[in-house]
């Protein structure tokens, strides 16, 4: 039986987007052979391809990314994480705020903080940063039903960071969580995923290492959450930790896998959560719930 007060669900959908990363192309254009092979035994494919300098790949792409949300319409669109790729160069910021303004006013748009966003490091002048061109890292939204939490998954990935706010973080997510039962779903969005195959994986600089991983996994699972969507890889993954689902999608910007460039259409409804990743030349003409 619904719990009093709990919120009416009606199904909607949201388009998650990851990794946009205005001015990668340039930083992996001219790579040699050595570096292709390295990324390789990363499991990410770098493409070989002349030099180039600036960003209109990337707004193109993104701009593809804008226009498919203007059309389909979504109740919201999520950026998890690096939108750019230096987040000292005005223009790379500059850029996506300019192709985001160009979304329909209705059409809410949330971001979630990446590694690239925060200058690859975690310090107070960089969070500062971020929160000032951005807005909050962590925070939670209801919508219909469901709670939607972002984390800013760079608090676990660099440690040491800036002295509490892994504390803070910790906090903010127990009481985020506290009374999300009420809701049908609640769902997680960060930048880094919390696993590529299994909870007990090795570390890399793909995954949260697993002394924060577990800790923030067995939070989430001790409240009944759906699972997390995130990106970095810029590969699609699905992987999960029993009922848990760990949802990884490929990049707006440049791939790194065999899937092109795209985007990730979800639909919640009441007894369930479905995704499907499309590249931009199949993103469907409308979305039936």
């Amino acid at each position: 039986m619904p719990q009093d007060n709990a919120p009416v669900h009606r199904d909607f959908f949201f388009i998650q987007l990851a990794d946009p990363q205005f001015g990668l192309f340039s930083v992996l254009s001219g790579a040699d052979d050595n570096y292709i092979e390295y990324m390789r035994k990363r499991r990410l494919i770098v493409r070989p391809s002349a030099k180039t300098t600036g960003f209109s790949e990337e707004s193109r792409l993104y701009r593809l990314a804008i226009n498919a949300a203007n059309r389909l319409h979504p109740d919201f669109v999520i950026v998890c994480g690096d939108m750019v790729q230096d987040s000292t160069d005005a223009a790379q910021l500059n850029e996506i705020t300019r192709i985001s303004a160009e979304l329909d006013d209705d059409i809410p748009i949330r971001w979630v903080p990446g590694n690239h966003d925060v200058g690859n490091s975690l310090t107070m002048d960089s969070l500062a940063q971020y929160r000032n061109q951005f807005g909050d890292d962590n925070f939670y939204f209801d919508h219909k039903g469901t709670r939607f939490v972002v984390l800013n998954s760079n608090i676990g990935f660099y440690q040491p960071g800036p002295t509490g706010e892994w504390e803070n973080q910790i906090s903010f997510l127990n009481s985020a969580l506290q009374n999300s039962g009420i809701n049908t779903h609640t769902v997680i969005f960060t930048h880094h995923p919390l696993f590529i195959e299994n909870r007990n994986e090795p570390d890399t600089d793909l995954v949260i290492p697993s002394e924060r991983r577990l800790i923030l996994l067995d939070i989430l699972k001790k409240h009944g959450v759906w699972g997390m969507f995130s990106g970095h890889w810029h590969v699609n993954n699905y992987a999960n930790d029993g009922d848990f689902q760990m949802v990884t999608t490929a990049a707006v910007g440049y791939p790194m896998g065999n899937d092109p460039s795209g985007l990730r259409i979800v639909k919640v409804y009441e007894d369930r959560i479905e995704h499907k990743y499309y590249g931009f030349a199949d993103i469907p003409e409308r979305v039936d719930l």
